[in-house]
């Protein structure tokens, strides 16, 4: 038979290595977030510098569909618009590679969460914690929804480009020109589609952030609109 103050022993052993694994994980939690938020923010980054590839890749359309049909001018111009798709094809891959890591740092945050909600034993604090990570989720889906309506039209725009230089690649004159002028338009209309989607995508990133930050500003601070 066990010695009384050896089951104790052993008890208050057992209790402190758990306490001691909760304070680890209470104290790994901010570190998550961080995480988290560091993801949010490569979001939000990416969609700001894909709205000025993007544009500046129609820009260059635009100037060829406009433009003086002079062959020089038109070579000129063509060249200028080709060179401009490689960047954007290279963002539109940018973008879509910042969004697997913000979702896997949110996994982590929200699952862990998740479990400690059911431990407090204040009705009140869990409760307001419930609803904390209820909100918390909705605010972080609208992110992803916005990257990934953004993707899409990303993606869509991206092709656009390339239509309009594989068209005139073998046949560059005013006619071909002219013809693509309805192109153009349609393609402007995505181009405008596209900046409202990476806007929202921005919105919902400066939105999560913002409601993470600390009172007295250590935490990351929201990113500046862009």
């Amino acid at each position: 038979m066990s010695h009384p103050r050896l089951r104790f022993t052993v008890l208050l052993s057992g209790m402190l290595a758990s306490a001691c694994a909760t304070g680890t994980a209470w104290q790994r939690a901010p570190q998550r977030v961080d995480t988290m938020l560091a993801g949010i923010e490569r979001v939000h980054d990416e969609a700001a510098r894909s709205r000025q590839t993007v544009q500046e890749a129609f820009e260059r359309l635009v100037a060829l569909a406009e433009g003086n049909p002079d062959k020089e001018a038109a070579a000129g111009a063509y060249a200028r618009f080709v060179q401009s798709i490689a960047p954007a094809e290279s963002q539109c891959r940018q973008l879509a590679g910042t969004v697997e890591p913000m979702q896997a740092g949110a996994t982590a945050v929200f699952e862990q969460w998740q479990a400690e909600v059911a431990t407090i034993g204040s009705e009140g604090l869990r409760r307001c914690s419930e609803a904390r990570l209820t909100a918390a989720k909705e605010r972080y889906q609208a992110i992803v929804t916005a990257a990934g309506r953004a993707q899409q039209q990303f993606a869509s725009c991206v092709q656009a480009l390339r239509d309009h230089a594989t068209f005139l690649a073998h046949d560059l004159n005013a006619d071909a020109i002219t013809a693509m002028r309805g192109e153009v338009q349609q393609t402007a209309v995505a181009v405008q589609e596209l900046d409202r989607g990476l806007e929202a995508c921005q919105t919902a990133a400066r939105a999560y952030v913002a409601a993470a930050a600390l009172p007295d500003g250590t935490a990351a601070a929201a990113p500046a609109p862009r």
